[in-house]
C-alpha cells in the first residue's frame, strides 16, 4: 500500500539576497537611476516601461505569497503611473510631481526589500507570468 503523505517537493534555488548582492551588484543603483531620471527630467519611454514593470512583476509576486501589503502598494503604484502616461500624452515628456517622486522611491526601497526575502525562482516565475501576459495581449 502506498504511504500518503502531504510533502510536496519545492523548487530549490539560490536566495536573492546572493543574487541581487553578489552577482548584480549594480542592480539596484539601475533601479533607483529609473526614478531619479524622472526627477532630473531625462526619462523616456525605456524607463517607464521599466518601472511599470518592476511594478507588475512585484504584484505578481505578492499575490502569490499573499503579501497583502505589497499588493496595496503595488495597487496604489498605479495612480503615479496614470498620471505619468497623462502627462506624457499632453506635454509630450515624462515627469513626476513631488509626491509621485516620493512615493517611486519608496517604491523601490520596498521592491529591493520584497526581493532581498525571495528564492531566485520567484522572481523567474513572476517573470515569466509578466511575460505570458504580455505575449497573450498581444495575441
Amino acid at each position: 500500500m502506498r504511504k500518503r503523505s502531504k510533502y510536496r517537493a519545492k523548487c530549490i534555488s539560490s536566495p536573492m539576497l546572493i543574487n541581487r548582492g553578489l552577482i548584480n551588484d549594480d542592480l539596484e543603483l539601475r533601479e533607483r537611476l529609473i526614478v531619479e531620471s524622472f526627477a532630473f527630467g531625462y526619462a523616456g519611454k525605456h524607463e517607464f516601461d521599466s518601472l511599470a514593470d518592476m511594478r507588475n512583476v512585484l504584484i505578481i509576486a505578492a499575490a502569490h505569497k499573499g503579501d497583502a501589503p505589497i499588493v496595496e502598494l503595488c495597487n496604489a503604484m498605479s495612480i503615479p503611473l496614470q498620471a505619468i502616461r497623462e502627462r506624457h500624452a499632453k506635454t509630450g515628456k515624462f515627469g513626476f510631481t513631488g509626491n509621485e517622486l516620493q512615493m517611486m522611491r519608496t517604491f523601490c526601497g520596498v521592491y529591493r526589500d520584497f526581493w532581498m526575502r525571495q528564492p531566485v525562482s520567484l522572481y523567474e516565475a513572476a517573470v515569466d507570468g509578466l511575460q505570458r501576459t504580455i505575449y497573450a495581449e498581444a495575441a
